[in-house]
């Protein structure tokens, strides 16, 4: 990803809990993004909601 300010210096998404620090970027999946069970599948069924709310 070359979006600058998307990404830390260690190269990590800049994010609170899949909301990223850029207007209208967005991350699920990672691990640890908002729960321990983040980054397995079954944790996007629960994080996608939150996030399309979010954009809404």
């Amino acid at each position: 990803m070359r979006l600058p300010g998307a990404l830390d210096s260690a190269g990590q998404p800049v994010h609170v809990d899949g909301v990223a620090a850029l207007p209208g970027l967005y991350f699920a999946g990672l691990d640890f993004a908002s729960t321990r069970k983040s980054g397995i599948i079954l944790a996007i069924a629960e994080e996608a909601p939150r996030l399309v709310e979010h954009i809404q």
